[in-house]
């Protein structure tokens, strides 16, 4: 089996993951549980910072909004971030499977349990993206900050492949 069937297969699988979850989510919820909401973008209500959230990469400067949903709890939620320029993002990765886009800035992104700067693949706004569940992943911003969304089905969290790279430990 060669490593792009393998990888073809992963991807697969994924999307697969993905659409069962979300049939699973929309025939429990009802119509009323999400609100109809219109924000621009210039009014995003943007923390301070959340360099220590749950479900996160938990790098300095990280801003990060659950726009919908609940990340905590066992439902359909969408998640924003937005990461300063010149950010490193260690390996790590989450228990739930995440379909994510990129909204601004060119996002570069890997899978792997080790930094491969090689692997690193660059994704412009507008780009599309997966996080399988427990895969690791680690990514990058270089000249411009980068703003992505990811919506999955939680409950979510963040387990780093090298503990070191956990400011939680810090």
């Amino acid at each position: 089996m060669t490593s792009h069937y393998r990888s073809n297969r992963k991807a697969g699988f994924a999307v697969l993951s993905i659409a069962v979850s979300l049939t699973a989510f929309a025939a429990t919820t009802t119509a009323q549980e999400l609100k109809p909401t219109l924000v621009p973008a210039t009014e995003i209500p943007w923390p301070d910072s959340a360099a220590r959230t749950e479900g996160t990469s938990m790098r300095s400067g990280l801003q990060t909004l659950v726009i919908a949903g609940d990340s905590k709890a066992n439902a359909l939620y969408t998640m924003m971030f937005k990461l300063p320029a010149e950010t490193k993002v260690p390996p790590h990765s989450h228990p739930d499977v995440r379909s994510c886009f990129v909204l601004s800035g060119t996002w570069y992104f890997a899978y792997g349990d080790v930094r491969d700067e090689a692997a690193l693949k660059a994704l412009p706004a507008g780009s599309h993206y997966t996080e399988p569940a427990g895969m690791n992943h680690f990514a990058e911003t270089r000249a411009e900050p980068v703003v992505a969304e990811c919506t999955a089905v939680g409950p979510t969290a963040t387990t780093f492949a090298n503990p070191a790279d956990d400011p939680r430990r810090r």
